[in-house]
């Protein structure tokens, strides 16, 4: 491991980054320094006084660095389809399941962009468009719309807090939230989003209730860092593992047993988050600390001169600006690609660096163009979205060489769920929460591991609310008023499960209500067998 690297004088690309910017951009004009053999000139760094400051200095942090600047070259569906053909087809003979019809491609990507199924109307409009380019019109369509920006804010909430312990009168996971939504909505780029999140530093407010912003929860930002109850381990653990892609929660206590990391590491990366001086507990003796500086994942050290304002950019900065900490494109497009396709290159949050990545290469250089793009996260949806990986038919995978020759069919997220129930009744009020609260997940779990339960099963075929809307709703009145028994199934299937009909389930389900001595009874009977089916929870 690279360490102690001597200040100012060798300091590392990102410390000169921080060198030039000080005597560039903050610097009070000064008369030229008399050379000094001892000690090399201390660049003044601007104050951060606001969340503002924080920015502005991150942003000329940002227009800096030769990693943003620099260009990759484009790098296009196409050239994503070609990589994917020739490094998967060396690791299995399994075939590559054919490219999805229109209805199929139209949920599918209406789900993944704004967490809801098409109506009818559009998926008539959708299938009757003849234009070969009506695939990537449809992501240009739904990426602007606020839809996409509320269901990306409403993921990265789920992430942020699903393993926060903070009490619930210091935290405002709605601001955060909201926030989210404004920065997706203006499409703020995911190093921006994140180094605002990450450089966050709430102030107790002196006599001002927790529960009345009392910890200036209401700043949208402020939130990641009050989930992780303001500790500077676990701000340590909770960043490498949501934007690094790395566990390291273990090596708080002890060297890593499966990865490199040690546990004075752990806690050189925690140091970073303290308002003072930062201690480690011995480990033989609980009764001895011993001080520790803060010291990057790789071995750099900031300069010992920063304060705790500045060591939180500084921490923000390497981690996004870095060139060596790869981890931070990677976390994302593999975290992107995993919830579109259904399986990532390695799991979300467990990364280290001698752990297996299936298909390296491809995740690299998608990472690679994903930083020249500068972070964009709308150019990462184009691009997966567009190509073939992404548009192929589901299969359930079982062995590591066949992933993405398929996409994996995916449990929809409870707030999902909840949105497309309340699609068809309207407002669920109280239930709705019943519907999130039983259909929770961690959103960072694969789907490889998500399985249903009993408790979900009973709340949609028992819920007396859900049943009692569904009988009355829009969609029930508008299918009674259907006289004949196939055109009135092929609109109930396109309203509940967003597809047509196969020729089988359309006479079948028309036996049966022609069959019925009461048509209104069986057609309710036919909306809860649609709406108790595995597809209306799954993204297939």
């Amino acid at each position: 491991m690279v360490r102690s690297l001597p200040q100012w004088g060798r300091m590392t690309a990102f410390g000169a980054v921080l060198a030039m910017l000080a005597s560039f951009a903050w610097s009070a004009p000064t008369p030229p320094a008399r050379p000094s053999k001892k000690k090399p000139p201390q660049p003044k760094l601007p104050e951060l006084k606001t969340p503002e400051d924080k920015l502005k200095f991150l942003e000329a942090i940002r227009a800096s660095f030769p990693t943003i600047r620099s260009s990759g070259g484009a790098f296009t569906a196409a050239d994503l389809d070609e990589m994917m053909r020739k490094y998967i087809s060396k690791e299995t003979k399994t075939p590559f399941t054919p490219i999805v019809n229109d209805e199929t491609f139209l949920r599918r990507a209406s789900i993944d962009l704004t967490g809801k199924t098409p109506t009818p109307e559009k998926i008539r409009a959708f299938t009757a468009d003849k234009s070969p380019k009506k695939r990537a019109a449809l992501v240009d369509e739904l990426l602007a719309s606020d839809d996409y920006a509320r269901k990306w804010a409403r993921y990265w909430r789920s992430v942020v807090f699903h393993n926060s312990a903070a009490n619930r009168n210091t935290i405002n996971p709605q601001a955060f939230e909201d926030w989210l939504f404004t920065e997706f909505k203006d499409n703020r780029s995911w190093d921006r989003v994140v180094s605002e999140m990450i450089s966050a530093q709430p102030q107790r407010q002196p006599n001002v209730k927790a529960e009345e912003n009392g910890f200036q929860q209401d700043h949208g930002p402020n939130n990641f860092i009050l989930a992780c109850e303001r500790k500077p381990d676990i701000i340590a653990s909770e960043t490498a593992r949501i934007f690094m892609g790395i566990s390291v929660g273990c090596a708080e206590c002890h060297d890593h047993p499966f990865d490199r990391w040690k546990r004075e590491q752990f806690h050189e990366m925690a140091a970073f988050f303290a308002n003072g001086k930062y201690y480690m507990t011995d480990q033989d003796d609980p009764s001895k600390k011993s001080e520790v500086k803060a010291v990057f994942l790789l071995g750099e050290e900031p300069p010992s001169t920063l304060k705790p304002d500045h060591l939180r950019v500084a921490a923000a900065a390497y981690l996004v600006y870095n060139s060596d900490n790869y981890w931070f494109a990677r976390a994302y497009v593999n975290r992107m690609w995993s919830e579109l396709v259904g399986d990532g290159f390695y799991s979300v949050d467990s990364l280290g660096p001698d752990k297996d990545v299936v298909h390296q290469l491809i995740v690299n250089r998608v990472s690679s163009a994903f930083r020249y793009a500068g972070f964009d996260p709308k150019w990462l949806f184009r691009l997966i979205m567009n190509s073939e990986a992404y548009q192929r038919g589901i299969r359930t995978i079982d062995k590591p060489e066949d992933l993405f020759t398929s996409v994996r069919p995916a449990r929809l997220r409870p707030y999902e769920i909840a949105d497309n129930v309340e699609r068809l009744i309207g407002e669920l009020k109280g239930a709705r929460g019943a519907v999130e609260r039983t259909f929770a997940q961690n959103p960072s779990t694969p789907q490889s591991d998500l399985e249903g339960t009993v408790q979900q099963a009973l709340l949609m075929m028992n819920n007396g609310q859900l049943q009692k809307q569904l009988s009355n709703s829009p969609l029930k009145k508008q299918l009674v008023g259907i006289k004949a028994n196939d055109e009135m199934v092929r609109e109930a299937f396109l309203a509940v499960l967003a597809r047509t009909p196969t020729p089988d389930e359309t006479k079948r389900y028309a036996d049966f209500i022609k069959s019925s001595k009461d048509r209104n009874a069986a057609i309710d009977d036919l909306l809860w067998v649609l709406t108790n089916s595995a597809e209306f929870i799954v993204k297939r």
